[in-house]
C-alpha cells in the first residue's frame, strides 16, 4: 500500500512534491496521485510517482489521504470521496477555509482529518506548514500524516478552527513579501542600480534576516531597536513611512486575508454540498 495518496495535483502540491524531491529521503514510488487532467498525471508518472486515472482506485490503496483541491472542487468531489473513504483513514486536507465540522460531515464522525495551510517557499525545500488536527487524531496521526511536510519545509501545529487566523503568516505572507521585492526592483532601477544585483542582495538580506528570528536568541523587539541608531539612514526611513501610516496597512493586509479565508469556507460550494 501507498504511504501517501494525492487527490489532486495543483500548483500548492506541485510546489510540496519539487521540494520534497530535493531531499533525499523522499522516494516518490511510495507516493500515489489522482488528477483529471492527464498531463498531469503523465508528469508525475516520469518522476517515478504511481498515478491513477480513478479516485476511488487511489483512495484503496492509500494509507494516507491528501486533499489538495479549491473549495469549491471539495465540494463537488466530496461525496465520491466518501464512497471510497476507510474508517479512520488519515486525511490531510490543503482546502482553504474549510474547518472540521464539515468533513465530519461528509466522511463520518471517526474520520481522522488534519488541515494544513501551506505556502508556495515548499518548493524549495524551505515551506511553512500551520497544521491543526481534530479530536480524533493522535500525535502519532499528526507526524504521519505531515512526514511529507517536514521534508520540505518547517511545521507547526496551531489550534483548531484557527487556519483563517494563520493565514496571513504563511499562505499569504509569500505575496506580501514578493510584492515588496517588486517595489523595491524598481527603487533600484530609479536609483541607477542593476536590478538583478538589487534584488539579490535584498533577497539574500530578507533570508538572513529570517535565519536570524529563527535561530537567535535576540527578541524581535531588540533585533530592531539595534538598527534604530539614532539618526541613522534605517531609523529615519522606518520613522517615515510608520508616519504615513505603514503599520496601519499592515493589519489592514492581516485583517483582509483572515476575513477572505472565512468567506472562502463559508460561500463556496462546500457549505452548500
Amino acid at each position: 500500500m501507498l504511504h501517501y495518496g494525492f487527490i489532486a495535483a495543483g500548483n500548492i502540491i506541485q510546489a510540496m512534491h519539487r521540494g520534497a524531491e530535493l531531499n533525499p529521503a523522499y522516494d516518490p514510488s511510495e507516493i500515489g496521485i489522482y488528477d483529471i487532467n492527464e498531463a498531469v498525471r503523465d508528469s508525475y508518472a516520469k518522476r517515478g510517482y504511481v498515478t491513477y486515472d480513478k479516485m476511488s482506485d487511489l483512495v484503496d490503496n492509500s494509507e494516507i489521504l491528501v486533499l489538495g483541491v479549491t473549495p469549491k472542487v471539495a465540494g463537488f468531489i466530496i461525496d465520491e470521496l466518501a464512497a471510497s473513504y476507510r474508517p479512520g483513514q488519515l486525511l490531510l486536507s490543503v482546502v482553504t477555509g474549510v474547518e472540521q465540522d464539515w468533513y465530519k460531515d461528509h466522511l463520518g464522525k471517526d474520520s481522522k482529518v488534519i488541515i494544513c495551510m501551506p505556502n508556495m517557499s515548499s518548493q524549495v525545500g524551505e515551506g511553512a506548514f500551520a497544521v491543526s488536527r481534530d479530536v480524533n487524531c493522535s500525535d502519532k496521526d499528526v507526524q504521519k500524516a505531515t512526514e511529507i511536510l517536514s521534508l520540505c519545509g518547517l511545521v507547526e501545529e496551531v489550534p483548531d478552527g484557527m487556519m483563517a487566523e494563520v493565514l496571513p503568516f504563511n499562505g499569504s505572507a509569500p505575496g506580501f513579501f514578493y510584492h515588496v521585492a517588486n517595489l523595491m526592483v524598481e527603487e533600484a532601477k530609479g536609483l541607477g542600480l542593476d536590478s538583478d544585483t538589487a534584488v539579490k542582495l535584498f533577497a539574500q538580506t530578507m533570508k538572513g534576516s529570517g535565519e536570524m528570528i529563527l535561530n537567535s536568541d535576540i527578541s524581535l523587539k531588540d533585533l530592531e531597536t539595534a538598527l534604530r541608531l539614532p539618526g541613522g539612514a534605517t531609523v529615519t526611513a522606518l520613522e517615515k513611512i510608520e508616519s504615513m501610516g505603514f503599520d496601519d496597512l499592515y493589519r489592514e493586509f492581516v485583517n483582509v486575508s483572515v476575513e477572505r479565508c472565512k468567506e472562502l469556507g463559508q460561500t463556496s460550494s462546500v457549505s452548500k454540498s
